[in-house]
């Protein structure tokens, strides 16, 4: 299992920071999980391929985390040289049905490509696929919205989305691998539908995972938020665009 952090920011727009997504290797499968603004370009950049993409796992429906998705089908439909042929699953909470009949659909290009078909999976609990299976539980952030767990064989992480403190994303988070948490802001400015440091560390170390990167970042001072987080759990790295970490 390989982790590319195509996007480690949020709504506010950086220089080094796109908005939130992430390319998962699981195998030979390909899966993104959220697709911000820039995904489309930060997946080129990084050398990856977003062509023969196999799963799109949205968290939830906020702008942020879903504005490059027709941008990316669209482009998948219009590749010189190039038709895709497999289909291309669409994972999310329930009422992305709804979402993607009243959202992505309409738009002309996104809603039917020629060559291969859209499907689209709403998740409650548990998915099972060839090579992988996956997870979800409700979160504290968005009327619609989950935090996900990647399982290949022993190996597992945590991808929480939005998301705010309670005990049941502790336990889901129970000796995985990786979590990769959500931590818009520091201790001291705390936001209700949010991680702060304090909450991050003590989430990993109430599971006792492994290893924890913090994520969406909101353009504040950011090594303060590493700072206080590892008071808590040392074994944590502050994400950046384009890191790569094999799980």
């Amino acid at each position: 299992m390989k982790l590319t952090i195509l996007g480690s920011g949020t709504c506010v727009p950086t220089v080094d920071r796109a908005s939130p997504a992430n390319y998962l290797e699981i195998g030979k499968t390909k899966i993104l999980v959220d697709c911000g603004a820039g995904t489309l370009r930060q997946i080129v950049k990084a050398k990856l391929d977003y062509q023969n993409l196999d799963y799109v796992f949205l968290t939830h429906f906020h702008p942020d985390h879903i504005s490059d998705i027709i941008a990316l089908i669209h482009a998948m439909s219009w590749i010189p040289n190039y038709e895709r042929k497999k289909d291309l699953v669409l994972v999310g909470p329930v009422g992305l049905k709804i979402f993607f009949e009243s959202y992505f659909k309409p738009i002309e290009g996104v809603g039917e490509p020629k060559t291969y078909k859209i499907v689209i999976l709403e998740i409650e609990n548990k998915l099972s696929f060839n090579n992988f299976s996956v997870e979800c539980i409700k979160t504290i952030h968005a009327d619609i919205g989950v935090a996900y767990k990647f399982i290949e064989n022993e190996k597992s992480m945590v991808i929480s989305g939005d998301c705010d403190y309670e005990e049941k994303l502790i336990e889901f988070c129970k000796n995985t691998d990786l979590l990769l948490l959500e931590c818009s802001y520091p201790n001291e400015s705390k936001m209700k539908g949010h991680l702060i440091p304090s909450e991050c560390g003590a989430i990993a170390m109430e599971s006792k995972a492994k290893k924890m990167i913090i994520t969406h970042l909101y353009p504040i001072d950011k090594e303060i938020r590493l700072k206080q987080t590892k008071e808590i759990f040392k074994n944590t790295i502050l994400a950046k665009d384009l890191m790569e970490v094999e799980i």
